[in-house]
């Protein structure tokens, strides 16, 4: 940002930090999502509690049949109907052929049988909430319920999270770019942190939104999922961006930001936190602007607009895209890493998936097996938001977690042998916290030092010099912390470390990890209990309270997070934040024997996301070996984060995913910069007001064929030592302001509110997929 614009406008530099921070509350609302949360119970259901509920062949017909919801309209008990939860119209379509069936398993099966899977049926209910159009109550009460103890659990952790980043009482800071960041008074995050920290909405992140839930049905509502016909001037009538976004997302981004414009008007000049405040909001609404090059297809299609030689008449699309994805990969730098994956991402990324309509099982439609995908050269639109790649998102987020708190880029060190990544070591905050464990008069970690120093054949002394961060074996006595850690808090470092939930995914025990490239996984003996299980086992060890030092009751995750606070890389409020979180893990893993409580359900969440991730991985692996597969037409290639449309393979949001990560980062950082400048400048500037939704037009766009901003920036930025232009290097921008001098025709605002009640009422509408 400009010095004297930042002044002119009554900010510092350091008020920028509520920008970040409204922009971050943004990403990590995704961890609240209740649609993914209503097919998590479905999943628990089906996979969970059903063939686990007794041991009869009776509940396993009951399972074939996945006609648990039939058995409201059966008639038999009123628990039977509260147990599904919906209303009469909902279940009645749910009974069908197999009703007959299930009423006579039903007059057969056990009291205690029947108990059980209403018990379940309660706990699913507690710990992922009820869709929010049925859940009563005064507003603390209703939000419990609606997203669940799982939810909760997210709310508290990620707040204590946010002290860690943004607070400034928080003595020791993170390392790397957040490190960088001026930090905030404690009570400001609390309260920014209260306000805008809400939930997951396909708005706020340019997401095409699911609100015609079966993907199947979606070609029948173009004035959602069509290209608009706003660029008209592009002299081709099929091109254009997605009506979801080009009308509904514009719009509400373009009333958000003439709020934002109007609010700042009427502060007073001496209305600090007013102003900071309303950065806030530019920040969530920031996000979106960004989101839109991260997540859609349009960077692509820039680069495809600009070839040469172009498009020739009598040359279909399917030959063009070839021909382009064969030439631009033979020339562009960033293919030489991978040119075989990173060409078939690059044309999967351009072409438009096929569904089949959705069954009570898969209810978001089916990728089809008949008909192949088709080429999209002239639709710009966003990713398919599925299930499984809510998965993949929240995943990333994790990754992106590790990032932050320093414990996936001082990756923990390996053995020599091992095939994964090695690095530099263990953060400072793990080793002060394994510090205070080891040196506390209650002696349990010492105890837990000296047992597991002895497993691995290392010295006593030589793991204390780890921890004071010296010492010849260091490598080595780094392995006995990580393994005390497992044993004292082993959710911790599941959510924090890649390399321990690839472990138990694979199910190869602690001593065994890594495996020698191209081993096996040692044999394991029938009905022994897997790797995840004795992990879970160890995390409910680590709830239970005991005496510690200091003559303290608390549990292990209590006392990591008051040494992390004693050690200055928290506050009091984040420590209190994250102890809240803990309670409720304790809480609700006493609800329901043999079920796991929030920790230990995120903890299983986080292990098949790693299973997804890596069977994703090895899928794309295989491919890799087959110069045929390039050019696969099918929606699903076998490789789910290769699925066409989906954000799996269509985000650019990591250093990972190539091709064409800094073109879009270059494109997302203008644009969203440049928003905030003509912000800045108009609130400066006599009140005539500006047309948002034109200025927005001129960046959320197909991308012309011609010289634009978008093609400027990138070469600037490879110009320019790979710095990201500034605004007043692009002319084009600087005139965007005298172009749209004009207010936009006064209307109701509601767009935002529009688009929220769209996703509620989604819930409603999903519930009856609840169960299986």
């Amino acid at each position: 940002m400009p010095p004297g614009l930042l002044e002119r406008s009554r900010l510092t530099a350091a008020d920028l930090t509520y920008l970040e921070l409204g922009n971050y509350l943004t990403d990590v609302s995704q961890f609240r999502d209740p649609v993914s949360y209503l097919f998590a119970k479905q999943r628990v259901w089906r996979e969970k509690i059903i063939p686990k509920a007794a041991d009869s062949t009776k509940v396993q017909l009951l399972r074939g049949l996945g006609a648990l919801s039939s058995l409201a309209v059966l008639g038999a008990t009123q628990k039977l109907k509260d147990l599904t939860s919906g209303t009469a119209a909902d279940l009645t379509s749910y009974g069908g052929a197999a009703a007959a069936g299930v009423l006579a398993i039903l007059a057969s099966l056990p009291t205690d049988v029947l108990a059980a899977l209403g018990g379940a049926d309660d706990w699913i209910d507690e710990m992922l909430g009820t869709p929010l159009e049925r859940t009563p109550g005064d507003p603390k009460a209703r939000e419990e319920k609606h997203y669940g103890k799982v939810g909760m659990f997210f709310r508290h952790f990620i707040e204590g999270v946010t002290h860690l980043l943004f607070a400034q009482d928080v003595r020791e800071r993170v390392k790397g770019g957040w490190g960088s960041i001026t930090p905030i008074p404690a009570e400001r995050v609390t309260e920014v942190f209260g306000t805008s920290f809400t939930q997951y909405y396909p708005h706020e992140h340019t997401d095409q939104p699911p609100y015609v839930w079966d993907a199947g049905k979606r070609p029948q509502y173009p004035s959602l999922y069509g290209p608009s016909r706003r660029q008209r001037t592009l002299k081709d009538p099929d091109i254009g961006v997605m009506n979801a976004v080009d009308t509904h997302y514009v719009q509400y981004l373009a009333e958000g930001l003439e709020d934002v414009e109007q609010a700042w008007r009427a502060l007073k000049p001496a209305d600090t936190s007013g102003r900071q405040e309303l950065l806030v909001r530019m920040g969530k609404l920031l996000h979106g602007i960004e989101d839109w090059f991260f997540h859609s297809n349009v960077v692509e299609l820039l680069r495809l607009r600009a070839h040469t030689p172009p498009q020739g008449a009598a040359e279909s699309d399917e030959d063009f895209l070839r021909r382009f994805v064969t030439q631009l990969s033979a020339t562009d730098p960033e293919f030489a890493a991978d040119q075989r994956r990173l060409r078939r991402k690059l044309y999967r990324r351009l072409r438009f998936p096929a569904y089949e309509r959705g069954t009570k099982t898969e209810s978001a439609g089916r990728l089809s097996r008949q008909t192949m995908s088709a080429p999209s050269l002239r639709h710009a639109y966003p990713a398919f938001p599925s299930q499984q790649d809510t998965s993949h998102t929240l995943m990333h987020a994790l990754e992106n977690l590790e990032h932050k708190l320093r414990l996936a880029t001082d990756r923990l060190t390996r053995p020599a042998a091992g095939s994964l990544p090695r690095g530099g070591g263990l953060p400072g905050y793990v080793l002060c916290v394994a510090r205070k464990l080891f040196e506390a008069r209650d002696g349990t970690g010492r105890a837990l030092l000296e047992q597991k120093a002895a497993e691995r054949g290392v010295g006593i002394t030589e793991v204390l010099a780890a921890v004071a961060g010296s010492g010849p074996q260091r490598a080595r006595a780094e392995l006995v912390i990580v393994d005390v850690l497992r044993e004292w808090v082993p959710l911790f470092l599941t959510l924090l470390d890649e390399s321990e939930r690839m472990r138990l995914a694979a199910g190869i025990a602690p001593r065994s990890w890594p495996p020698e490239p191209g081993s096996d996984p040692p044999p394991r003996a029938k009905d022994a209990k897997t790797e995840l299980d004795l992990q879970l086992e160890r995390h409910e060890a680590a709830l239970e309270p005991r005496t510690t030092d200091d003559e303290r009751v608390e549990n292990n995750y209590e006392r990591a997070i008051r040494y992390l606070t004693d050690c200055g890389f928290l506050n009091s409020r984040g420590r209190d934040a994250l102890t809240t979180a803990f309670k409720i893990d304790a809480e609700t893993q006493k609800k329901l024997p043999g079920a796991p409580g929030a920790g230990g359900f995120l903890l299983q969440f986080a292990i098949e996301l790693q299973e997804a991730l890596d069977a994703g991985e090895a899928a794309a692996q295989r491919l890799d070996q087959d110069e045929r597969r390039v050019f696969d037409q099918r929606s699903d290639n076998g490789a789910f984060n290769e699925i066409v449309g989906s954000h799996s393979l269509m985000s650019k949001d990591t250093l990972t995913s190539i091709p064409f990560f800094d073109d879009t980062r270059v494109l997302a950082s203008v644009a969203s910069s440049a928003v905030l400048i003509i912000m800045l400048q108009q609130v400066g500037a006599p009140a005539h007001g500006l047309d948002w939704t034109r200025i927005l037009h001129h960046f959320i766009r197909y991308p012309p064929a011609g010289i634009g901003w978008e093609r400027q920036a990138i070469a600037l930025f490879h110009q320019n030592n790979r710095q990201i232009p500034k605004f007043a290097d692009l002319p084009e921008l600087a005139g965007l302001t005298r172009s749209a001098t004009r207010p936009a025709a006064p209307r109701e605002r509601r767009k935002r509110q529009e688009l929220e009640e769209h996703y509620i009422r989604l819930e409603a509408e999903l519930a009856g997929y609840r169960h299986p």
